[in-house]
């Protein structure tokens, strides 16, 4: 951060009181409630929770509660509720939000990418490599790791029956936005070095943003589906203030940088296995920027509207929209009216009575209050007479609560334990669930039962709550269930994964590696996973490739460095899937010794291994002595402190060399330049096979004369002679180089002559070249050059290029006084002039890598390109064909001057209405 970072310290987050004190719909008075978040570390206030007389609050890196002690408006007391969230540097966005209170009544939030190091009573919660989903009582006690493996789970909320979901963004490459069900333990499959792969490393490459699929990783739970671009806020619909239809939707914003393409969502789930399935998607809000949506107890949704942008316009707005019809049901003033007054006064029979209301709002604060009262009979009377699931399923939770924080909670997990077998299985799931809560673990036999029952999700839930209790005796129904699914649906594998990691030991799982059952197999390798086991080594030797990957996967990634050689073995079967072999040989490179050198250079050398597999083998070879830091698979940072012997590596390539040398083009031509690296002689003569053949890639031949450069190589003088007059221009440009080592002089003028006749890649060659030469005649030749350029003589197709050359040696005098004349002459009045110099001589294939893989531009998460992409931004497919280069340029460095066609947000007036939106089509009589 350097001198700037005082700059973190100049804005402050801040938490405002609005009031519409006389009920006109408006905001007519507000006052500071609690400010000064402004420290370096402190992010962005993402969160804020009013729950009786706490206001919760979610800045990085702490979760905060605030009291206002006498009414005032303004917080006395600020309690450090937790520190130590987001402790990585990330995305804007990725902060501490997402606060929101469950049926259960325990305060649940989230965490983006940026990671977490938080100190409890318990012991230490640290994941600095991922997002997660926290929980903890209202009292900030027993906080805990509810989910993790996010990106940025932006918003939570929870449907009518107590099941938790997100929306989780995309990396920008390529990947889809998602919607997830987050189960407890479950992991999402995100780390945030991933970020930084140009390809998203395994993110991409193992495709684990998709939804289920036939050979998935296995160790994370998929998303339910693909959905949005840009999933942020996102609420629950409580059951009053719009019409019918909405009754159980889901409402979620999708904020896509533009306000004529955001806007909030809403959708249905719908059962389908242990999970769900999105159902009745439409839009119900758009052309708005919105961030947030939430439901007002005065029946209303209220929407946040960032304005415009990716980085905002400094100001923002609060809409409310209402239904004109709905909005006058009695109900409406209802729920107000018990919201307002709570139901601290109410009477106990007034209170079972709203158990069963529309509102689940109403339902949970009647639920709270009766909890709160520790009245059990209440609930034991709801749950087992009323013909109202809801308000049944309420009784359970709130019994969940009593059970929990109560210091006698025998009698209401025994209470709990009587609907274990109801006849509904989403009473069933629930008992299973609160008992598991309570630590009843007389409930483990009928749980252990439920295993088998004939609904999915009943089977998942009673998993999860075995695996809290950590149930020895019910190993063998897990088991069972597991091998039945066949790993068809993987939410329910999650619940007996779960199971098998908390309830059996090392040695039980590891005996597995013998089951007949082959699903069996791979979920006792995530079990094993969870326990770091170096048992998973057994696993290596499976029959089944997805069973071996799926260790492969949690030895390294875990990592179990126990198991690290075992891994390392794999390379003798160089037929297993990439994700297996990429793992096995970077195990070798991590190992070190001479015996993984000779592991990874025979892999290389096997003809029948996956070209990539090879290719990869052989860059190991070359970082064997300096490795960088970070994880070559993972991108994670783990660095190896050990020294390391180059020699090893060329050992090893020279051992494997003769059967590297007769391989395929690419093989070949790696391998050559890779034993020039080494000073391997036995490579020289390839490489001038590879330099000589014309029917090879002209970039293979290039690279490949310089090696033979650094290689010393005795006929290196004479293929240089024979390549300057080569028919590929890239031989050409690189046979000056090579010459420019030995005859400074006559290549000078070699380059004089490319620079006035050759083509375009042999003279941006010279020019740099020239650069970078430390002689008389090279100097003379770049001030000539420069002193064109002033003189408007330099091709447009080159002037960038001699002005990063002259920029190279504007210490001294000359080139520095020949610079300033050339910006001088440049046309004020232009505001492309200080970038016109990029408008030619650029080159495609740098210019795709920095479109698609740069993670600091991120183009692809606005626009398409080739069916890769976002959908925010026009389709850039046949953008060069349709625009100028000018046009390119512009949008560029002045995005907002030209809006594309189909993409323009106008307002227009009629009859005293504004409409907003983008033109869609438009004629002489209707827009």
């Amino acid at each position: 951060m350097g001198d700037k970072i005082g700059e973190y310290t100049e804005q402050e987050e801040r938490i405002r009181l609005l009031v519409d004190s006389d009920n006109d719909g408006a905001a007519d008075r507000d006052s500071v409630f609690a400010a000064g978040f402004n420290a370096i570390e402190e992010g962005t206030g993402a969160g804020i929770l009013v729950r009786d007389d706490n206001v919760y609050y979610t800045c990085i890196p702490r979760l905060w509660a605030f009291r206002d002690d006498n009414n005032d408006g303004q917080a006395d007391r600020r309690l450090p509720m937790y520190d130590g969230f987001g402790v990585r540097v990330a995305f804007r966005g990725h902060d501490l939000h997402g606060l929101c209170l469950g049926q259960d009544g325990r305060l649940y939030f989230s965490v983006g990418d940026r990671g977490f190091n938080v100190e409890t009573k318990d012991g230490r919660l640290i994941n600095p490599e991922t997002g997660a989903v926290f929980r903890c009582e209202q009292d900030g006690t027993h906080l805990e790791v509810f989910a993790s493996g996010f990106r940025n789970p932006q918003e939570l909320a929870f449907d009518d029956f107590g099941n938790l979901f997100t929306g989780d963004n995309n990396s920008d490459s390529g990947d889809l936005a998602r919607w997830v069900h987050v189960l407890q333990g479950s992991d999402a499959g995100w780390r945030m070095a991933y970020q930084y792969f140009p390809d998203r490393g395994p993110w991409n490459r193992e495709k684990l943003w998709n939804p289920p699929f036939q050979g998935q990783a296995a160790y994370l739970v998929p998303p339910i589906c693909n959905f949005a671009d840009g999933p942020g806020g996102l609420a629950a619909y409580p059951g009053t203030g719009l019409a019918d239809h909405y009754r159980g939707n889901f409402f979620l914003c999708d904020f896509r940088g533009q306000a004529g393409l955001s806007g909030v969502r809403t959708f249905k789930m719908r059962p389908r296995g242990a999970s769900y399935e999105m159902i009745d998607s439409e839009v119900f809000l758009w052309n708005c920027l919105v961030t947030d949506v939430d439901f007002g107890p005065d029946g209303a949704v209220y929407v946040s509207d960032w304005v415009e942008g990716w980085n905002g316009e400094g100001k923002g707005r609060i809409y409310r929209l209402r239904d004109s019809d709905a909005i006058k049901a009695p109900i409406v003033s209802e729920v107000r009216q018990l919201l307002a007054e709570g139901m601290k006064k109410t009477e106990k029979s007034d209170l079972k009575k709203l158990l069963e209301h529309v509102d689940r709002r109403v339902r949970c604060e009647a639920q709270w209050e009766l909890a709160w009262r520790r009245d059990i009979s209440s609930f034991d009377e709801v749950a087992t007479k009323s013909e109202h699931q809801l308000a049944r399923l309420h009784a359970l939770w709130g019994l969940g609560q009593i059970a929990r924080f109560d210091k006698q909670p025998a009698r209401a997990a025994e209470t709990i334990a009587k609907f274990l077998q109801d006849p509904d299985p989403e009473m069933r799931g629930l008992a299973a669930e609160m008992a598991a809560d309570a630590k009843y673990e007389a409930a483990a036999s009928a749980m252990t039962t439920m295993l088998s029952d004939e609904e999915p999700r009943v089977r998942l839930r009673a998993a999860l709550a075995i695996a809290k209790l950590k149930a020895a005796s019910a190993v063998e129904a897990l088991e069972k269930m597991l091998a039945e699914n066949q790993d068809e649906d993987p939410y329910l594998r999650h619940g007996g994964v779960m199971g098998l990691a908390a309830c059996a030991t090392e040695s039980e799982l590891a005996a597995l590696s013998s089951h007949d059952s082959k699903h069996l197999r791979l979920a006792a390798v995530v079990a094993l996973r969870r326990q770091a086991s170096t048992e998973l080594a057994k696993f290596l030797e499976d029959s089944d490739s997805l069973v071996v990957t799926e260790a492969a996967r949690a030895i390294y990634d875990v990592p179990v460095d126990g198991a690290l050689p075992a891994l390392a073995q794999l390379v003798r079967r160089p037929d297993l899937p990439n994700p297996a072999l990429r793992r096995a040989l970077n195990a070798n490179y991590r190992l070190g010794e001479a015996i993984h050198a000779e592991a990874i250079a025979k892999l290389a050398g096997q003809a029948n291994a996956q070209p990539l597999m090879r290719a990869e083998a052989l860059n190991l070879l070359r970082l064997w002595k300096t490795p960088a830091p970070r994880d070559r698979v993972l991108g994670m940072w783990r660095p190896l402190t050990e020294p390391r012997d180059e020699s090893i590596a060329a050992k090893a390539l020279a051992d494997q060399l003769p059967h590297l040398l007769q391989g395929g083009h690419q093989v070949r031509w790696q391998a050559a330049n890779l034993a020039a690296y080494f000073k391997l002689p036995a490579g020289g003569d390839v490489l001038k096979d590879i330099v000589l053949d014309t029917d090879n890639d002209d970039e293979q031949r290039a690279s490949s004369l310089l090696s033979m450069r650094a290689l010393q190589y005795d006929g290196t003088a004479d293929v240089v002679k024979k390549m300057l007059e080569d028919g590929q221009p890239r031989v050409r440009a690189a046979a000056r180089l090579v010459l420019a080592d030995y005859d400074a002089d006559t290549a000078v003028k070699s380059f004089a002559a490319a620079i006035e006749q050759g083509e375009q890649i042999e003279q941006q060659s010279a020019i740099a070249a020239l650069a970078r030469m430390q002689t008389e005649s090279a100097r003379e030749l770049l001030i000539s050059i420069v002193k064109s350029l002033v003189d408007g003589k330099v091709k447009d197709e080159l002037r960038l290029d001699v002005v990063v050359a002259a920029t190279q040696h504007q210490q001294e005098a000359d080139y520095r006084t020949l610079l300033e004349a050339y910006y001088a002459a440049r046309d004020k009045g232009d505001p492309l002039a200080p970038y016109r110099d990029t408008l030619l001589g650029g080159n495609a294939q740098r210019g795709e890598i920095v479109f698609a893989q740069r993670p600091s531009l991120s183009c692809l998460r606005c626009h398409k390109a080739n069916g890769q992409g976002g959908n925010v931004g026009p389709d850039l497919s046949k953008i060069g064909g349709d625009k100028t280069r000018e046009y390119l340029l512009e949008s560029i460095v002045d995005p907002n001057k030209t809006i594309a066609k189909g993409f323009e947000t106008v307002l227009v007036e009629t009859n005293g209405r504004i409409v907003s939106g983008i033109v869609q089509s438009e004629d002489t009589e209707t827009l």
